[in-house]
């Protein structure tokens, strides 16, 4: 399963946004398992991060000038925040840059991680590592609710996965991603 998705993103043409370097986010899509029983990884803020406190999202983080480009902005935070090693965050590809409400132009970059594997979530930034299977992904129907964000109200997709609200870019990401395998996942 995972040689097909390496498959699906090589062949993927990902649109690229230009948006201010000050912006910039890189995020990893974990994808871990074996055989055609795969997961993808997600990660619950805590409430004490300074940006999107106690949503969930994916591994990752702002670009720093020291990072060179977003991939590595985005391996050095998956390592930071959910504990693995940068030599077991094996990179598929990538997908289509995303802008998110709250203004961050997120590049998101598919990796494999070895199983099994002793995740170590940062506690000052995860509160708790959820397994989303890809059998959810294929199968989930996300409705839209509203967000508001300085006063500005946007419809956006979303789902919930064992009480967790996944929504916004989180859930874009997902839809684009499962686009992207033909929904053969």
């Amino acid at each position: 399963m995972i040689s097909y998705i390496r498959e699906c993103l090589t062949t993927y043409k990902p649109e690229n946004i230009h948006c201010v370097r000050s912006k910039w986010a890189g995020v990893v899509i974990p994808i871990h398992g074996m055989g055609n029983e795969l997961f993808i990884i997600l990660t619950k803020r805590t409430q004490t991060v300074r940006n999107h406190k106690g949503e969930v999202s994916f591994p990752g983080g702002m670009f720093e000038e020291k990072d060179g480009n977003r991939m590595v902005t985005a391996v050095r935070e998956c390592c930071e925040e959910i504990g693995v090693k940068e030599k077991d965050v094996e990179i598929l590809g990538r997908i289509d840059d995303m802008y998110t409400m709250t203004g961050f132009c997120v590049r998101p970059y598919v990796a494999s991680i070895p199983f099994p594997y002793k995740f170590k979530p940062n506690p000052e930034e995860v509160a708790y590592i959820i397994s989303l299977p890809f059998e959810t992904l294929r199968n989930v129907s996300p409705g839209l609710e509203q967000a508001e964000l300085n006063g500005h109200v946007e419809k956006v997709p979303s789902f919930y996965y064992r009480g967790d609200r996944i929504w916004g870019a989180t859930c874009r990401i997902l839809l684009r991603l499962r686009w992207i395998l033909h929904g053969k996942v």
